[in-house]
């Protein structure tokens, strides 16, 4: 389409050059024969015609009034009546000039295409015959056939180029989104290990790239919550164990003494009671994971919140003959959910003691600096290696399993601190080094902001 169109515009820009050319000639032949016409000069006119058709390579019919031909530079046409469309227009209609396209059979030249063009003699302000000027305009047509078939020659070359790489790059662009779909599919039938690895910097590439860093944080998700389905089946079957091993023990046993019986009663006791802490450790998780815990901001100072936590734990402390200090003269007002902070703080104090050697030390600080605040609880007991400090905030990780069971820690303490802390868009900082003890710093915003809460 393109082709036809270049072609039909070139072909329309030098048949109209033509077409001007011609009238110009054939305007220019009826000023020079109109006087002649008048007096039937035919010599005269007959020269005229014959140099103008020599200079121009055409053919020129000097036409009186009654459309009868007067002069034919070729001498062919004398004394014959030519009813043209043409020549009809200029004697009989009110142009001065018309033009016409022919298809002419020549016996010796074969068959080609000839303009006509006429222009009408005036003489005295009236037209007295017409000049008629014919001229092949073969060449036009075979020019303009030439360049159609040239320039769809080109449009079809360059067409199946196109096509060819059209080809080449949709299969670039589909491949990798063929592999992307078969990877989601793979991943949908629960594959999770499937990754597209698709390399580049296009966009399919970072989309592949993208989907490949969701897989893998799916993938993690997955293998946490079966880790965690396994941590928690295991921590709830041992005291369920230790409890039928004592019930046993008194029911297969006769004559225990009543000391035994109480002795046993207690440790089921103890063992109920870590179990419960344990299952409501989990319940508060499981709630966090599913975004069902909300906040409940209120102003409070946090000397009232440090003081509630140390009253609730100083019994546990003075069984053990530890020592709780407090220094919160670096008071200062916040915005937070008491209750969820004041578990936190709590959790931290509990750790610092149970981690602490009778006799030991704990120390709570309170500082607030800009728009932070935090509340530091340093102790003198155990510590830890560099090693566990990256772990110490994940679910169920215990330094010292045995001292943590003894205790009846459920792995999981540190782990809600650190959920609490960024539900109000804190942290949680650690130093420690092995028998020397830690300091655990909570730090959160003394302001919230709704779209900055977890």
């Amino acid at each position: 389409m393109v082709s036809i169109a270049v072609s039909s515009l070139v072909e329309d820009y030098l048949v109209n050059q033509r077409i001007s050319s011609l009238t110009k000639a054939a305007n220019s032949t009826a000023v020079q024969v109109a006087p002649y016409l008048s007096d039937d000069d035919a010599g005269t006119m007959y020269d005229i015609v014959v140099n103008n058709g020599n200079d121009s390579g055409g053919r020129f019919l000097v036409l009186n009034s009654s459309g009868i031909v007067a002069v034919d530079s070729f001498s062919d046409l004398n004394g014959v009546k030519l009813s043209d469309r043409e020549v009809n227009d200029i004697l009989y209609g009110r142009n001065s000039s018309s033009y016409g396209f022919h298809s002419i059979n020549d016996p010796g030249s074969g068959n080609f295409w000839a303009v006509y063009c006429t222009s009408s003699i005036v003489h005295n302000g009236q037209v007295i015959g017409a000049v008629l000027y014919s001229s092949s305009i073969q060449d036009v047509v075979n020019a303009t056939a030439m360049l159609q078939e040239r320039t769809l020659t080109i449009f079809l070359l360059a067409c199946g180029i196109i096509i060819i790489i059209s080809l080449f790059t949709t299969n670039l662009i589909t491949k990798p989104i063929k592999k992307l779909t078969d990877v989601a599919i793979k991943i949908s039938n629960g594959d999770l290990s499937q990754r597209a690895n698709i390399r580049g910097k296009g966009e399919v590439a970072e989309l592949a790239q993208t989907f490949d860093m969701m897989c893998g944080r799916i993938q993690n998700m997955d293998q946490q919550r079966s880790e965690f389905v396994s941590d928690a089946s295991h921590e709830l079957k041992t005291p369920l164990a230790s409890m039928k091993i004592l019930v046993e023990s008194m029911l297969y046993q006769d004559n225990v003494p009543e000391e035994v019986y109480k002795e046993f009663l207690g440790d089921i006791n103890g063992e109920i009671d870590r179990m419960n802490s344990l299952i409501t450790d989990l319940l508060l998780l499981s709630k966090m994971d599913s975004d069902i815990v909300t906040i409940n901001l209120e102003k409070v100072r946090i000397s009232s919140i440090v003081n509630k936590c140390v009253n609730a734990l100083e019994p546990i402390a003075k069984e053990r003959n530890i020592r709780v200090r407090t220094d919160v003269s670096d008071d200062f007002e916040l915005e937070c959910d008491p209750l969820k902070l004041r578990q936190a703080i709590n959790n931290l104090i509990e750790n610092a003691i149970k981690y602490t050697s009778d006799g030991g030390h704990v120390f709570v600080t309170t500082k607030h600096h800009g728009g932070e605040g935090a509340v530091r609880i340093e102790d003198d007991g155990v510590g830890m290696s560099p090693e566990h400090l990256e772990h110490i905030f994940e679910r169920f990780y215990r330094v010292d399993k045995a001292r943590s069971r003894e205790t009846g820690g459920t792995g999981l303490g540190l782990h809600i601190v650190r959920r609490i802390a960024l539900m109000h868009g804190g942290r949680v900082d650690v130093e420690s080094k092995e028998g020397k003890g830690s300091v655990f710093t909570l730090v959160v915003p003394l302001a919230q902001h709704t779209e900055d809460i977890l």
